[in-house]
């Protein structure tokens, strides 16, 4: 990158130049990112005051040194982004410059751009100000000493930090409260601004950088977009078929596995794009939305640096014109398209050698984390059968160790040797007859990956039972699953499903005789359906006693609270008792669903009932807390 003595120049004499403060504004900051980052883009401060706070982010200020249309400027746009490989990175710009001059250090004088942000007490934005500015950055903060100085009163940056905090949660609550999914974990899994699963994050302070990030690049977008300035926006879209957001959270909620989820959004969302043109951001749930706060690091920030600088700041016109704006955007969205399958190739070649190693030396097998054998046996299909990976997932499945994606591909994959898909037959059988919901789940992430469907064949026995037939892959079982509860039934049939496919006992649905069904209930179904409901001691220590004396009543009164309609109770006997379902539905999904035993119905109520409370509780904590 530094071969050309033209662009070796530009860097000496940008190396050379001193900074001046001039007519910049001086302002307070500091800066966090991880331990091992160089290239400092950014720095944050916060000035609470009575009507909400003032957030400022001071971006360094790139252009302000990189010539416009000078080499250093063409070779960044020609990369587009810094690359970060395996054990090294590929800057943007030089190292000379972007982990030095250009670079937030710690004591160092830099020019910075500030994106002043005026919040209400909602958190909503009310006032945006870009000012070109002059930062000595206070403290590099690393995310671990980030979280130590959170937790420590007598750091001087404590307050601070501990206002950010407080601002980031606002911030994030703000936006979900609108509907917005992007930048959120939802039921444990945590998605990245544009939808997609990444790592959850291991500091608080990880939360205050992104939520600032967000709305820096939120606040300029909307600023952008009120005056009609075509910068790079970054669009994302949904497909036709993704349902609208609020729901698309309440069904990601529903999915609650990591397998499903990914799918699930590969399906509903396109990937985010950049343009001059205003689409909005689905995933963020905002009008317009931008890049702005890594200009060292993305080339589209860069850019947008120049055109909000000459007209907010220097108030010139444009530095491009919209066919040279158009240009850009179409060469970063291949470029980034193209390196993203170029790595998605070396890393799914990584795997698949990691895979074939792992299957010729089977003494390693025993000793791959959970996570590492669930790869393994996913990957083993696209080089192998299943056949070596067998013994290990006969003892893992007996040790119940194995998610529902890992069960998933035991029953659909592949073997050499039919026996032995035979050898884990029964024990899969005995796991699904203690987690009834697992079968449900297995045929959702097949139907998932499948892009297709599970369909019901549902009909009422003659004395109110409920009896479903699986219908998936064009294939049924010959008799149908019965129960006194519907979703006990249907996930008995799910698990009869599996077994005729692990049988190869399934037939045709056009075979099975639907019409006349008797009543096929016996003593001994009944039996199977009332073990379906758990009657273990319940955890009442965080209940008041109005809920553990008077579950129902209490029940209702906080639906209410939380704007959900009243549960829905059904009855049905089981020899000498009555066995209650309650559902609590949010958008006419079953949100809670429980079940009790009671001498009589109001007992099973009230008990069904007490249950919710607790699952309630713990939902709407598990909600906070992500």
């Amino acid at each position: 990158m530094t071969s050309s003595p033209i662009l070796r120049s530009e860097i000496d004499t940008l190396l050379k130049e001193p900074l001046t403060i001039g007519e910049r504004e001086p302002v307070l900051g500091f800066t966090i990112d991880s331990e091992t980052s160089k290239d400092l883009d950014d720095a944050l401060w916060i000035e609470p005051n009575q009507a909400g706070v003032v957030i400022s982010v001071h971006i360094a200020d790139v252009t302000a040194l990189i010539p416009f249309k000078s080499q250093l400027e063409q070779q960044a746009l020609l990369q587009v982004e810094t690359r970060y490989l395996a054990t090294r990175n590929k800057p943007m710009f030089p190292r000379e410059l972007s982990e030095d001059k250009l670079s937030l250090l710690e004591a160092q004088p830099r020019w910075t751009m500030t994106i002043r942000i005026t919040l209400d007490e909602s958190a909503n934005i009310k006032q945006t100000q870009l000012l070109s500015s002059h930062l000595t950055s206070l403290k590099r903060f690393s995310y671990e000493s980030a979280d130590r100085t959170l937790n420590d009163p007598s750091q001087p940056l404590f307050q601070v930090l501990r206002y950010c905090e407080l601002w980031a949660q606002k911030l994030a609550w703000n936006r979900q409260n609108r509907g917005a999914f992007g930048q959120s974990t939802i039921a444990g899994v945590t998605l990245d601004e544009e939808g997609k699963l990444i790592e959850p994050p291991l500091y608080h302070s990880q939360q205050i950088i992104q939520e600032f990030m967000v709305l820096a690049n939120t606040a300029v977008a909307r600023l952008a977009e009120e005056h009609q300035l075509p910068i790079l926006y970054r669009n994302h879209t949904a497909s036709a078929i993704a349902p609208e957001s609020k729901l698309l959270i309440e069904t990601l909620t529903t999915l609650g596995m990591p397998e499903l989820v990914r799918q699930k959004l590969q399906s509903w969302l396109d990937s985010a794009t950049y343009s001059p043109a205003v689409i909005g951001h689905f995933a963020l749930c905002v009008s317009a939305y931008t890049h702005f706060t890594s200009p060292i690091r993305r080339v589209a920030d860069y850019v947008n640096h120049r055109i909000l600088k000459a007209v907010f700041i220097e108030e010139k016109q444009p530095p491009y014109k919209l066919e040279e704006l158009e240009a850009i955007a179409q060469y970063i969205n291949e470029k980034r398209q193209e390196v993203k399958e170029k790595r998605n190739e070396h890393f799914r070649e990584q795997r698949l050698l990691k895979t074939v190693n792992v299957l010729n030396k089977k003494e390693t097998i025993p000793t791959l984390s959970d996570k590492e054998f669930s790869q393994i046996l996913k990957d083993s299909l696209k080089v192998a059968k299943l056949d070596k990976l067998v013994p290990e997932a006969k003892q893992r499945l007996e040790n119940r160790s194995l998610k529902p994606s890992d069960l998933y591909y035991l029953v659909f994959g592949d073997y050499q040797n039919p026996d032995n898909r035979t050898l884990m037959k029964d024990e899969l059988f005995n796991y699904l007859a203690e987690q009834p919901a697992l079968a449900t789940q297995i045929l959702q992430i097949a139907s998932t990956i499948g892009q297709t469907t599970v369909d019901y064949i549902e009909k009422t026995t003659t004395s109110g039972q409920f009896a479903f037939w699986t219908v998936f892959e064009g294939q049924t079982t010959s008799h149908p699953s019965i129960a006194g509860n519907k979703q006990t039934a249907k996930h008995q049939s799910n698990r009869s499903w599996l077994q005729g496919k692990l049988e190869d006992t399934l037939d045709d649905p056009t075979n099975i005789d639907e019409s006349n069904l008797e009543d096929l209930l016996t003593e001994e179904t009944m039996i199977a359906d009332a073990s379906m409901v758990t009657e273990e001691p319940l955890d009442l220590s965080n209940l008041s006693s109005e809920a553990i004396n008077n579950p129902i009543a209490y029940l209702h009164t906080t639906l209410q609270r939380l704007k959900l309609k009243n549960p829905a109770y059904v009855y049905h006997q089981v020899n000498t008792q009555w066995h209650c379902d309650c559902r609590v539905q949010w958008l006419d999904e079953i949100l809670i669903e429980t079940e009790a035993l009671g001498q009589t119905k109001k007992e099973g109520k009230a008990q069904a009932s007490l249950k919710a409370i607790i699952a309630l509780n713990n939902y709407v904590i598990e909600e906070i807390e992500d």
